[in-house]
């Protein structure tokens, strides 16, 4: 019996180590942009609650979509700091206005970016073109967020 209270508490231990490294994560690939605090994330869901967040905090907030982006992206370049969140699964921060992909289903040129994609619980990092991140647009909910 006191082995198995012991092996609970040790994987109940790794399951909210993990939690606070996603938080850890995402505060440092926000950093000195949005500030956050553990009590500001849901775990769970960390992306809508960096969504709420954003949404406070940005200079600017747009939905994206297909027949804005090109006005958008131009927008972007103006601003220090371009964050583009995918529904409550992506996190896209874009690092390069310049090195772009044509893309077919957007009908612009999409920079490069980095971010987190959440999946099964895990945030798994990306580094590409934006149309390989954001996916194509479509009925889910793209915002994107400008910090000057």
């Amino acid at each position: 019996m006191k082995k198995s209270i012991f092996i609970f508490f040790v994987l109940f231990g790794f399951a909210l180590s993990a939690q606070n490294t996603k938080v850890e994560v995402l505060k440092e690939f926000l950093k000195g942009t949005i500030q956050l605090d553990t009590g500001d994330v849901d775990v769970r869901q960390p992306i809508f609650s960096i969504n709420k967040l954003a949404s406070k905090k940005a200079d600017k907030a747009i939905d994206l979509t297909k027949e804005n982006v090109a006005e958008v992206l131009a927008e972007a370049k103006n601003y220090s700091t371009c964050i583009i969140t995918v529904g409550v699964h992506t996190l896209v921060k874009v690092t390069d206005f310049e090195d772009c992909s044509p893309s077919g289903a957007w009908g612009v040129c999409m920079p490069m970016g980095k971010g987190y994609i959440q999946k099964g619980g895990n945030l798994n990092e990306a580094h590409d073109y934006l149309k390989n991140i954001i996916g194509r647009p479509g009925s889910q909910e793209i915002k994107v967020f400008l910090f000057k």
